[in-house]
């Protein structure tokens, strides 16, 4: 299409506008200025915006006023009128503005692409970057004002083809206080101090849904695939991970561990396969897992930023933004695992809150969700005559969509496996 074409579609938009000033709300609903190749209607749109942001409906009287200080005058707007396109064409032109402008972006992200290659920078951080534009693209290149009619439907086809906007931790307690587990494109955090059992339950966690939901992405940069694997088995034959390790097994051991792994063979859970990983590796990854319903990663604290910042509380702050839009570009829950202060340990109640959070307040602010583990050793239970399980309480100290609550939760420190062991303790 011929940037003629192009011209002609933008003068007849906002000739229609200036006609019939009503269109106004549509037009800014469904362009930006930075979609308009004309100065002069860029200039014009955003005055239309900002008079419509302070309440008024914008037209040629109001829009003259604000852009007669770029130097346009009123003739130019009347102009605008006689090159109109009548209401029943204005969203046909709109598509045309809107094709040229992905075709725009698509031509500069080629050549983003092509430049960055040839200085030889990190394929998978080319990669991320692209596919974070790509998705952006296929959102913003698809919005649409919907009435309640077209609403009600849209949820009626979501309702009637079996899908949920939840993913089910497989903890009944925590599933009901969330609504019914994680909130699809939701950031949920679970922080504690070292040695609560954080790894331990997102990984049974990312097993349940592997089990019953759909694929799992678990991202680990603390712990390797032999580690993680061990623990898995450990949870289902009951042996011990370091026994797992050591390869002291008794025969019937052996055994039960071959069926465990026959068993998660058949689960799709992945896992990265390198050590350090930045938010664009993990969105690379994701996109190479068919049906994904969950990402995990162990733990904010060590991934790699995109850039350099002056300082950890800025590098935190952004990464805690790039995982909520990583959340709602995948459209799956990510439950990332986060290291508290020791804050709560100088405290009479050392149980965490959620100003104990390291590093960064975005982190609590960015959350769908938080969750704070907490261990208290003196509240030890008996299994089969040993110290073996502890109590944890879990607390939803965050729920941006509904309620907080806490629940305690049975560890086993020799198999990793966690079960509920009372209801949940407050509810608001």
């Amino acid at each position: 299409m011929s940037n003629d074409n192009i011209l002609q579609a933008e003068n007849a938009i906002i000739g229609a506008a200036f006609v019939t000033p009503e269109l106004w709300h549509a037009i800014l609903g469904e362009l930006s200025e930075s979609d308009l190749v004309n100065n002069a209607a860029r200039q014009i749109m955003h005055a239309a915006r900002m008079i419509a942001a302070d309440g008024d409906v914008p037209d040629d009287t109001t829009i003259a006023d604000c852009v007669a200080c770029a130097g346009i005058d009123r003739k130019l707007l009347m102009d605008y009128m006689d090159i109109a396109c009548v209401p029943s064409a204005l969203h046909q032109n709109i598509a045309i503005v809107k094709r040229s402008t992905n075709l725009r972006t698509l031509f500069q992200l080629g050549d983003s692409i092509t430049k960055r290659a040839r200085q030889g920078d990190e394929p998978n951080a080319i990669i991320g970057d692209a596919a974070k534009q790509l998705d952006d693209l296929v959102r913003n290149g698809h919005c649409e004002l919907l009435d309640s009619t077209h609403a009600s439907i849209a949820f009626y086809d979501f309702r009637a083809a079996g899908r949920t906007l939840f993913v089910p931790t497989g903890l009944p307690t925590i599933d009901e206080t969330l609504g019914g587990g994680m909130l699809n494109s939701g950031l949920y955090i679970m922080a504690a101090r070292p040695g609560c059992g954080k790894t331990a339950l997102a990984l049974q966690i990312a097993d349940t849904v592997a089990a019953h939901t759909g694929a799992v992405l678990f991202v680990t940069l603390e712990m390797d695939s032999v580690q993680l694997t061990a623990r898995r088995i450990a949870r289902i034959t009951g042996i011990p991970a370091n026994r797992l390790l050591m390869h002291t097994l008794a025969a019937e051991e052996e055994v039960a561990v071959a069926l465990a792994h026959k068993q998660l063979a058949h689960e799709p859970l992945y896992m990265n396969g390198r050590e350090h990983c930045s938010i664009n590796d993990i969105r690379v990854l994701a996109h190479q897992v068919k049906d994904l319903r969950l990402v995990v990663i162990d733990y904010l604290g060590l991934l790699k930023p995109t850039r350099h910042y002056n300082s950890r509380y800025e590098e935190v702050t952004a990464i805690s933004g790039e995982l909520k839009a990583l959340a709602r570009s995948l459209g799956v829950p990510v439950l990332c695992l986060a290291q508290l202060n020791r804050a709560n340990e100088m405290r009479p109640d050392k149980r965490p809150c959620l100003a104990d959070l390291r590093d960064s307040g975005a982190i609590e602010q960015d959350a769908d969700g938080v969750f704070l583990l907490h261990r208290e050793d003196m509240h030890r239970l008996k299994l089969a005559g040993e110290e073996r399980l502890v109590e944890v309480e879990c607390t939803l100290a965050k729920h941006r969509h509904g309620a907080t609550g806490a629940v305690n939760l049975g560890f086993d420190l020799q198999t990793g496996d966690f079960q509920e062991i009372r209801g949940v303790a407050n509810v608001s």
